[in-house]
Protein backbone atom coordinates (compact mmCIF):
# COMPACT_ATOMS: atom_id res chain seq x y z
CA UNK A 1 0.00 0.00 0.00
CA UNK A 2 1.26 3.68 -0.95
CA UNK A 3 2.46 5.57 2.29
CA UNK A 4 1.07 8.93 2.24
CA UNK A 5 3.61 11.56 1.32
CA UNK A 6 5.46 13.01 4.06
CA UNK A 7 6.29 17.17 4.93
CA UNK A 8 9.89 18.07 4.73
CA UNK A 9 9.24 19.74 7.94
CA UNK A 10 10.91 22.75 7.47
CA UNK A 11 10.42 26.21 8.71
CA UNK A 12 11.11 28.67 5.31
CA UNK A 13 11.84 32.22 6.18
CA UNK A 14 11.41 34.30 3.11
CA UNK A 15 12.88 37.59 2.35
CA UNK A 16 10.02 39.60 -0.04
CA UNK A 17 10.69 42.80 -2.55
CA UNK A 18 9.57 45.96 -1.27
CA UNK A 19 5.64 46.02 -1.21
CA UNK A 20 4.55 48.75 -3.61
CA UNK A 21 1.04 50.63 -3.86
CA UNK A 22 -0.13 50.03 -0.30
CA UNK A 23 3.20 48.37 1.24
CA UNK A 24 5.25 51.16 2.66
CA UNK A 25 7.87 48.73 4.72
CA UNK A 26 10.86 48.16 2.34
CA UNK A 27 11.02 44.66 3.24
CA UNK A 28 9.14 42.36 5.19
CA UNK A 29 10.07 38.33 6.73
CA UNK A 30 7.73 35.86 6.46
CA UNK A 31 7.76 32.84 8.42
CA UNK A 32 6.49 29.40 6.83
CA UNK A 33 5.69 26.92 9.33
CA UNK A 34 5.31 23.18 9.00
CA UNK A 35 2.39 21.48 7.71
CA UNK A 36 0.64 19.35 9.98
CA UNK A 37 -1.49 16.03 8.77
CA UNK A 38 -5.07 16.61 9.84
CA UNK A 39 -5.50 12.87 11.29
CA UNK A 40 -2.65 12.89 13.27
CA UNK A 41 -4.32 16.32 15.13
CA UNK A 42 -7.40 14.09 15.67
CA UNK A 43 -5.45 11.04 17.27
CA UNK A 44 -3.73 13.40 19.41
CA UNK A 45 -6.84 15.99 20.29
CA UNK A 46 -9.66 13.48 20.99
CA UNK A 47 -10.73 11.33 23.58
CA UNK A 48 -10.59 8.03 23.20
CA UNK A 49 -13.99 7.65 24.87
CA UNK A 50 -15.64 9.84 21.84
CA UNK A 51 -14.02 7.58 19.25
CA UNK A 52 -15.45 4.73 21.44
CA UNK A 53 -18.99 6.70 21.30
CA UNK A 54 -19.05 7.48 17.54
CA UNK A 55 -18.12 4.03 16.22
CA UNK A 56 -21.84 3.24 15.96
CA UNK A 57 -21.53 5.77 13.29
CA UNK A 58 -21.41 5.34 9.84
CA UNK A 59 -21.21 6.76 6.52
CA UNK A 60 -25.13 7.40 5.37
CA UNK A 61 -24.75 7.86 1.06
CA UNK A 62 -22.63 6.94 -1.31
CA UNK A 63 -19.25 8.95 -1.80
CA UNK A 64 -19.42 10.07 -5.66
CA UNK A 65 -18.04 7.80 -8.11
CA UNK A 66 -15.73 7.85 -11.29
CA UNK A 67 -12.72 10.73 -9.60
CA UNK A 68 -9.29 9.40 -9.65
CA UNK A 69 -7.09 8.59 -7.02
CA UNK A 70 -5.04 11.47 -5.55
CA UNK A 71 -2.28 9.39 -5.71
CA UNK A 72 -2.22 8.95 -8.92
CA UNK A 73 -2.57 12.52 -9.72
CA UNK A 74 0.13 13.00 -7.41
CA UNK A 75 2.29 10.69 -9.35
CA UNK A 76 1.70 11.06 -12.88
CA UNK A 77 2.47 15.37 -11.74
CA UNK A 78 5.55 14.29 -9.44
CA UNK A 79 7.44 11.87 -12.24
CA UNK A 80 5.44 11.98 -15.05
CA UNK A 81 4.62 15.39 -17.85
CA UNK A 82 0.53 14.52 -18.38
CA UNK A 83 0.18 17.52 -15.56
CA UNK A 84 2.44 20.96 -15.70
CA UNK A 85 1.04 22.92 -12.72
CA UNK A 86 -2.20 25.17 -12.95
CA UNK A 87 -4.82 22.34 -13.45
CA UNK A 88 -7.55 21.87 -10.97
CA UNK A 89 -8.79 18.48 -10.96
CA UNK A 90 -11.74 16.59 -8.92
CA UNK A 91 -10.22 13.77 -6.89
CA UNK A 92 -10.40 10.89 -4.48
CA UNK A 93 -8.10 11.32 -1.61
CA UNK A 94 -7.19 9.70 1.38
CA UNK A 95 -8.22 11.45 4.13
CA UNK A 96 -4.61 10.69 5.54
CA UNK A 97 -2.74 11.95 2.55
CA UNK A 98 -3.47 15.80 4.04
CA UNK A 99 -2.18 18.27 5.33
CA UNK A 100 -3.08 21.67 6.71
CA UNK A 101 -0.76 24.53 7.07
CA UNK A 102 -0.82 26.92 10.03
CA UNK A 103 0.90 29.50 8.73
CA UNK A 104 -2.70 30.64 7.54
CA UNK A 105 -5.21 28.17 7.73
CA UNK A 106 -6.56 26.80 11.66
CA UNK A 107 -5.43 24.02 11.70
CA UNK A 108 -4.40 23.46 15.06
CA UNK A 109 -7.43 24.98 16.22
CA UNK A 110 -9.90 22.70 15.06
CA UNK A 111 -13.15 22.47 16.59
CA UNK A 112 -13.62 19.01 17.48
CA UNK A 113 -16.96 19.15 19.90
CA UNK A 114 -18.45 20.65 16.53
CA UNK A 115 -17.19 17.38 14.13
CA UNK A 116 -18.62 15.52 16.82
CA UNK A 117 -22.25 17.80 16.78
CA UNK A 118 -22.29 17.63 13.22
CA UNK A 119 -21.77 13.99 13.07
CA UNK A 120 -24.68 13.08 15.37
CA UNK A 121 -27.16 15.87 14.06
CA UNK A 122 -26.84 14.02 10.68
CA UNK A 123 -26.53 9.97 11.95
CA UNK A 124 -22.76 9.94 10.46
CA UNK A 125 -21.01 11.30 7.86
CA UNK A 126 -22.32 12.61 4.63
CA UNK A 127 -20.94 12.79 1.53
CA UNK A 128 -23.66 15.41 -0.25
CA UNK A 129 -23.76 16.97 3.16
CA UNK A 130 -20.27 17.49 3.12
CA UNK A 131 -19.88 18.18 -0.80
CA UNK A 132 -16.08 18.69 -2.16
CA UNK A 133 -13.07 20.24 -0.37
CA UNK A 134 -10.47 21.86 -1.90
CA UNK A 135 -6.55 21.16 -1.23
CA UNK A 136 -3.35 22.40 -3.08
CA UNK A 137 -0.65 20.20 -4.77
CA UNK A 138 2.94 21.24 -3.69
CA UNK A 139 5.58 20.19 -5.79
CA UNK A 140 6.99 18.15 -3.05
CA UNK A 141 3.88 15.98 -3.28
CA UNK A 142 2.64 17.43 -0.38
CA UNK A 143 -1.40 17.86 -0.04
CA UNK A 144 -1.77 21.29 1.43
CA UNK A 145 -6.03 21.36 2.43
CA UNK A 146 -7.42 25.04 2.22
CA UNK A 147 -10.99 23.84 2.61
CA UNK A 148 -12.36 20.83 4.71
CA UNK A 149 -10.49 20.51 8.18
CA UNK A 150 -13.68 19.90 9.78
CA UNK A 151 -14.78 17.55 6.83
CA UNK A 152 -11.96 15.60 6.67
CA UNK A 153 -11.58 15.27 10.46
CA UNK A 154 -15.85 14.09 10.85
CA UNK A 155 -14.53 11.46 8.20
CA UNK A 156 -11.81 10.26 10.05
CA UNK A 157 -13.92 9.87 13.78
CA UNK A 158 -16.39 7.51 12.04
CA UNK A 159 -13.80 5.05 11.75
CA UNK A 160 -10.33 5.98 12.59
CA UNK A 161 -8.98 4.87 8.88
CA UNK A 162 -6.49 6.91 7.28
CA UNK A 163 -7.04 5.25 3.99
CA UNK A 164 -10.91 6.56 3.81
CA UNK A 165 -11.62 8.82 1.52
CA UNK A 166 -12.53 12.24 0.54
CA UNK A 167 -13.85 14.34 -2.95
CA UNK A 168 -11.55 17.08 -2.90
CA UNK A 169 -10.92 19.81 -5.67
CA UNK A 170 -7.21 19.36 -6.70
CA UNK A 171 -5.52 22.57 -7.58
CA UNK A 172 -1.86 21.61 -8.57
CA UNK A 173 0.91 24.41 -8.19
CA UNK A 174 2.95 25.80 -11.11
CA UNK A 175 6.28 23.10 -10.37
CA UNK A 176 8.45 26.09 -9.92
CA UNK A 177 6.38 27.99 -7.71
CA UNK A 178 8.47 29.63 -4.53
CA UNK A 179 6.84 28.92 -1.32
CA UNK A 180 6.32 32.45 -1.00
CA UNK A 181 3.98 32.03 -4.73
CA UNK A 182 2.40 28.69 -2.84
CA UNK A 183 1.21 30.38 0.26
CA UNK A 184 -0.82 33.18 -1.03
CA UNK A 185 -2.35 31.20 -3.49
CA UNK A 186 -3.55 28.90 -0.75
CA UNK A 187 -4.12 31.51 1.87
CA UNK A 188 -6.92 33.21 -1.18
CA UNK A 189 -8.58 29.91 -1.35
CA UNK A 190 -8.82 29.69 2.25
CA UNK A 191 -10.52 32.87 3.09
CA UNK A 192 -13.41 32.17 0.92
CA UNK A 193 -16.72 30.90 2.82
CA UNK A 194 -17.64 27.21 2.81
CA UNK A 195 -20.03 24.45 4.45
CA UNK A 196 -18.85 23.27 7.62
CA UNK A 197 -16.87 25.79 8.69
CA UNK A 198 -16.39 27.36 11.91
CA UNK A 199 -16.45 31.16 12.04
CA UNK A 200 -13.46 32.78 11.85
CA UNK A 201 -11.54 34.58 15.06
CA UNK A 202 -10.25 38.26 14.46
CA UNK A 203 -6.52 36.91 14.67
CA UNK A 204 -7.67 34.15 12.31
CA UNK A 205 -9.20 36.32 9.24
CA UNK A 206 -5.98 38.38 10.02
CA UNK A 207 -3.42 35.90 9.49
CA UNK A 208 -4.88 33.95 6.17
CA UNK A 209 -5.96 37.63 4.57
CA UNK A 210 -2.41 38.38 5.41
CA UNK A 211 -0.75 35.61 3.75
CA UNK A 212 -2.92 36.33 0.68
CA UNK A 213 -1.89 39.42 0.55
CA UNK A 214 -5.06 41.34 0.66
CA UNK A 215 -4.32 44.76 0.48
CA UNK A 216 -6.45 45.95 3.68
CA UNK A 217 -4.46 43.32 5.80
CA UNK A 218 -0.93 44.06 3.84
CA UNK A 219 -2.03 47.91 4.99
CA UNK A 220 -2.71 47.28 8.21
CA UNK A 221 0.83 44.89 8.79
CA UNK A 222 2.52 48.25 8.02
CA UNK A 223 0.47 50.38 10.03
CA UNK A 224 1.48 48.50 12.95
CA UNK A 225 5.12 47.50 11.97
CA UNK A 226 6.70 50.88 11.65
CA UNK A 227 5.86 51.09 15.75
CA UNK A 228 7.36 47.57 16.07
CA UNK A 229 3.27 46.52 16.55
CA UNK A 230 2.23 42.76 15.35
CA UNK A 231 -1.37 40.79 14.48
CA UNK A 232 -1.60 37.47 15.23
CA UNK A 233 2.05 36.51 14.78
CA UNK A 234 2.69 37.60 11.57
CA UNK A 235 5.50 40.35 12.66
CA UNK A 236 8.03 37.77 13.49
CA UNK A 237 10.34 41.00 14.90
CA UNK A 238 7.60 43.03 16.56
CA UNK A 239 8.05 44.30 20.40
CA UNK A 240 4.59 44.39 20.76
CA UNK A 241 1.05 42.73 20.02
CA UNK A 242 -2.37 43.92 18.57
CA UNK A 243 -4.70 41.70 19.91
CA UNK A 244 -8.13 43.05 18.53
CA UNK A 245 -7.21 44.50 15.40
CA UNK A 246 -10.74 46.22 14.56
CA UNK A 247 -9.96 48.26 17.17
CA UNK A 248 -7.34 50.02 15.23
CA UNK A 249 -9.15 49.75 11.93
CA UNK A 250 -11.82 51.72 13.88
CA UNK A 251 -9.44 54.38 15.37
CA UNK A 252 -8.39 54.96 12.12
CA UNK A 253 -11.32 55.69 10.56
CA UNK A 254 -13.38 57.38 13.06
CA UNK A 255 -10.55 59.00 15.55
CA UNK A 256 -8.30 59.60 12.20
CA UNK A 257 -4.77 58.30 11.14
CA UNK A 258 -3.39 61.33 11.98
CA UNK A 259 -4.23 61.26 16.12
CA UNK A 260 -3.90 56.61 15.61
CA UNK A 261 -0.03 57.05 14.74
CA UNK A 262 0.24 59.96 17.12
CA UNK A 263 -0.74 57.49 20.20
CA UNK A 264 0.84 54.57 19.22
CA UNK A 265 4.41 56.00 18.13
CA UNK A 266 4.23 57.49 22.27
CA UNK A 267 2.54 54.00 23.63
CA UNK A 268 5.50 51.98 21.99
CA UNK A 269 8.23 54.37 22.31
CA UNK A 270 7.56 54.65 26.36
CA UNK A 271 6.90 50.57 26.21
CA UNK A 272 3.59 51.35 28.06
CA UNK A 273 2.98 47.73 27.69
CA UNK A 274 3.93 44.78 25.58
CA UNK A 275 0.08 44.42 24.66
CA UNK A 276 -1.57 47.18 22.81
CA UNK A 277 -5.17 46.79 23.73
CA UNK A 278 -8.33 47.78 21.66
CA UNK A 279 -9.92 50.06 24.50
CA UNK A 280 -6.37 52.72 25.16
CA UNK A 281 -6.32 52.95 21.19
CA UNK A 282 -9.95 54.64 20.94
CA UNK A 283 -9.16 56.63 24.14
CA UNK A 284 -5.80 57.51 23.42
CA UNK A 285 -6.24 58.20 19.79
CA UNK A 286 -9.31 60.34 20.83
CA UNK A 287 -7.71 62.58 23.33
CA UNK A 288 -4.93 63.44 21.01
CA UNK A 289 -7.50 64.37 18.49
CA UNK A 290 -10.13 66.47 21.25
CA UNK A 291 -7.02 67.88 22.90
CA UNK A 292 -4.51 68.52 19.70
CA UNK A 293 -4.45 72.25 20.03
CA UNK A 294 -3.23 72.20 23.79
CA UNK A 295 -0.74 69.33 23.44
CA UNK A 296 1.12 70.85 20.66
CA UNK A 297 0.89 74.55 22.56
CA UNK A 298 2.44 72.74 25.55
CA UNK A 299 4.82 71.13 23.55
CA UNK A 300 5.83 74.41 21.25
CA UNK A 301 6.23 76.55 24.96
CA UNK A 302 8.54 73.97 26.54
CA UNK A 303 10.17 71.70 24.19
CA UNK A 304 9.10 69.07 25.07
CA UNK A 305 6.92 65.78 24.11
CA UNK A 306 4.14 66.30 26.34
CA UNK A 307 1.79 63.64 25.51
CA UNK A 308 4.45 60.94 25.17
CA UNK A 309 6.41 61.81 28.38
CA UNK A 310 3.38 61.93 30.34
CA UNK A 311 2.28 58.22 29.76
CA UNK A 312 6.13 57.27 30.53
CA UNK A 313 5.66 59.05 34.13
CA UNK A 314 2.76 57.20 34.84
CA UNK A 315 2.95 54.04 33.59
CA UNK A 316 6.73 53.82 34.88
CA UNK A 317 7.82 55.94 37.70
CA UNK A 318 4.70 56.54 39.57
CA UNK A 319 4.71 53.63 41.52
CA UNK A 320 8.52 53.70 42.47
CA UNK A 321 7.93 57.46 43.30
CA UNK A 322 5.44 57.42 45.68
CA UNK A 323 6.98 54.39 47.68
CA UNK A 324 10.06 56.22 47.81
CA UNK A 325 8.30 58.77 50.05
CA UNK A 326 6.38 56.07 51.79
CA UNK A 327 3.20 55.90 49.88
CA UNK A 328 2.10 52.78 48.85
CA UNK A 329 1.28 52.60 45.22
CA UNK A 330 1.69 50.91 41.72
CA UNK A 331 1.63 52.32 38.44
CA UNK A 332 -1.20 53.40 36.06
CA UNK A 333 -1.93 50.56 33.80
CA UNK A 334 -4.08 50.61 30.32
CA UNK A 335 -6.85 49.07 32.30
CA UNK A 336 -7.16 51.56 35.06
CA UNK A 337 -7.47 54.04 32.29
CA UNK A 338 -9.97 52.52 30.12
CA UNK A 339 -12.11 50.86 32.99
CA UNK A 340 -15.59 51.66 31.40
CA UNK A 341 -18.08 48.95 32.98
CA UNK A 342 -19.79 51.52 35.24
CA UNK A 343 -20.94 53.25 31.76
CA UNK A 344 -21.62 49.57 29.99
CA UNK A 345 -18.48 50.09 28.32
CA UNK A 346 -19.33 52.70 25.61
CA UNK A 347 -17.79 52.55 22.15
CA UNK A 348 -16.01 55.90 22.11
CA UNK A 349 -14.07 55.27 25.42
CA UNK A 350 -15.48 58.55 26.91
CA UNK A 351 -14.14 58.08 30.55
CA UNK A 352 -10.83 56.57 29.37
CA UNK A 353 -10.58 60.08 27.48
CA UNK A 354 -11.40 61.61 30.66
CA UNK A 355 -9.22 59.96 32.94
CA UNK A 356 -6.53 61.02 30.29
CA UNK A 357 -7.65 64.11 30.58
CA UNK A 358 -6.66 64.37 34.42
CA UNK A 359 -3.49 62.46 33.97
CA UNK A 360 -2.01 65.32 31.54
CA UNK A 361 -3.33 68.26 33.80
CA UNK A 362 -1.82 66.76 36.74
CA UNK A 363 1.40 66.14 35.00
CA UNK A 364 1.53 69.51 33.47
CA UNK A 365 1.00 70.74 36.70
CA UNK A 366 4.04 68.61 38.63
CA UNK A 367 6.17 69.89 35.35
CA UNK A 368 4.77 73.68 35.81
CA UNK A 369 3.67 73.26 32.44
CA UNK A 370 1.32 76.54 32.21
CA UNK A 371 -0.19 78.17 29.40
CA UNK A 372 -1.14 82.10 29.13
CA UNK A 373 -5.16 82.00 29.95
CA UNK A 374 -5.39 78.77 31.54
CA UNK A 375 -5.41 79.62 34.98
CA UNK A 376 -5.98 76.33 36.73
CA UNK A 377 -5.41 73.50 34.54
CA UNK A 378 -3.40 73.03 31.20
CA UNK A 379 -6.91 71.92 29.62
CA UNK A 380 -9.41 73.97 31.17
CA UNK A 381 -13.19 73.20 31.87
CA UNK A 382 -14.45 76.39 32.17
CA UNK A 383 -14.32 79.35 29.77
CA UNK A 384 -15.91 80.27 26.14
CA UNK A 385 -17.94 77.39 24.71
CA UNK A 386 -16.80 78.03 21.00
CA UNK A 387 -12.73 78.09 22.15
CA UNK A 388 -13.05 75.29 24.96
CA UNK A 389 -11.98 72.09 23.81
CA UNK A 390 -13.30 70.10 26.74
CA UNK A 391 -16.81 71.29 26.09
CA UNK A 392 -16.80 70.27 22.53
CA UNK A 393 -15.32 67.11 23.70
CA UNK A 394 -18.72 66.97 26.01
CA UNK A 395 -20.87 67.56 23.18
CA UNK A 396 -19.49 64.24 21.58
CA UNK A 397 -20.38 62.23 24.52
CA UNK A 398 -24.07 60.10 24.96
CA UNK A 399 -26.29 62.12 27.22
CA UNK A 400 -26.87 59.61 29.42
CA UNK A 401 -22.81 59.73 30.47
CA UNK A 402 -21.88 63.50 29.99
CA UNK A 403 -23.49 64.72 33.53
CA UNK A 404 -20.61 62.13 34.92
CA UNK A 405 -17.43 62.87 32.72
CA UNK A 406 -16.38 65.98 34.73
CA UNK A 407 -16.17 63.91 38.24
CA UNK A 408 -13.86 61.45 35.88
CA UNK A 409 -11.62 64.24 34.59
CA UNK A 410 -11.06 65.89 37.70
CA UNK A 411 -10.92 62.59 40.33
CA UNK A 412 -8.10 60.20 40.84
CA UNK A 413 -8.06 56.86 39.64
CA UNK A 414 -5.20 55.34 40.87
Amino acid sequence: MRQPFKPSNKIVHSNLKPFNSVRNMTTTTKVYKDLKRIIDLATDKVDGKVFENLSKYRVVDEMPSGHPLMEDVIRDYLFGDKYIGGENILVSARIGDLYGDPTYNRVEEINYNNCVKQIINVGGFSFFAADSLSAFLRPTGEVATTKGNHRITMRYLIDQDPNARVIIGLKLHNKEASIEQMVIAEARDHTFDCSYRTNQKGDDKFKSNYYAEEGWAIKLYNDCAQFSIGIAGTNVDAEFDLPRYSYLTRAQKDVGTVFTSKFLQAFTSKKCSKTVGGNIIIAGSSFCKYFQKIISEVDNEFNVDSFAEMLEFYFHKWGPLMNSIGEPSINVTQEMITDAAAWNNPPGQEPGICRLVMLYNTYCARQKYILKGHANTVIPFKSDAKKNAWNKFLDTCHPYIRPSMYNVATTKFF
